[in-house]
């Protein structure tokens, strides 16, 4: 620092003899001695204390020479296994039906349409699917099944559908073994005039199990008879 620029002024110059005094020989060996031994009481002042806290010079807050770093632990996780895809195969083919009320238990087989658009029925002995419309099982649509209550004198499979009751179980059993239960929620009894066919055949809408057959009076000339009994199951 130059003279005038600050209020201290510049130490002395070191002066460990007196002008004009000859110096003697072991003066060189005592002003190193001097030398290294004030050099080392420097060196203490200035680093032996904790470095910068013994800065005499030392203005403000110390910059710290050290960086803490804290670092919160990372939590790694396994990878999550993916979920496991279930596949539920559709339903398969009717094969049998069986109505434990009825005492039931007969064979199913698929059946379409007769030449004049009327769905086919089956022997007495069976019950037909109607093979264009929804399949037992599904989640949507009316599947139909039609019997006979008698044919050619012989008694058919839905000889006692008309006294099925409400809350009645019903089972169809598919190709591959599986059961699809039903439970009876309505029952009726309508002229085949007025048969609603596109709410019995229907595709879309709530699943239902549609049951039919022949009932009211019979007519021997036209050997039919004049209504249908309508069955409604919905899944249990």
């Amino acid at each position: 620092m130059m003279e005038g620029e600050g209020s201290c002024p510049p130490p002395p110059p070191f002066r460990p003899f007196l002008p004009g005094v000859p110096v003697p020989r072991l003066v060189p060996s005592i002003i190193l001695t001097l030398s290294i031994a004030t050099l080392a009481v420097t060196a203490v002042l200035w680093f032996g204390a904790g470095g910068d806290e013994a800065r005499a010079d030392l203005v403000g807050d110390p910059v710290s020479t050290t960086t803490t770093t804290t670092t919160a632990p990372v939590e790694i996780l396994p990878p999550s296994a993916p979920e496991p895809t279930v596949t539920v195969p559709p339903p398969g083919v009717p094969a049998r039906l069986m109505i434990p009320e009825l005492g039931v238990d007969d064979a199913v087989i698929p059946v379409g349409l007769e030449d004049d658009g009327a769905m086919e029925v089956p022997p007495a002995e069976l019950a037909g699917w109607y093979r264009y419309g929804v399949t037992p099982g599904s989640d949507h649509g009316s599947a139909v099944i039609a019997a006979h209550v008698d044919y050619e004198d012989r008694p058919g499979v839905f000889l006692e559908l008309a006294r099925l009751e409400v809350d009645a179980e019903v089972t169809v059993v598919d190709e591959a073994g599986m059961p699809h239960r039903y439970r009876v929620v309505e029952r009726w009894q309508v002229s085949k005039d007025l048969l609603p066919i596109d709410e019995l055949f229907r595709h879309d809408g709530d699943h239902v199990l549609t049951l039919i057959t022949c009932g009211g009076a019979f007519d021997p000339s036209a050997r039919s008879y004049d209504d249908n009994i309508v069955v409604r199951a919905v899944p249990a």
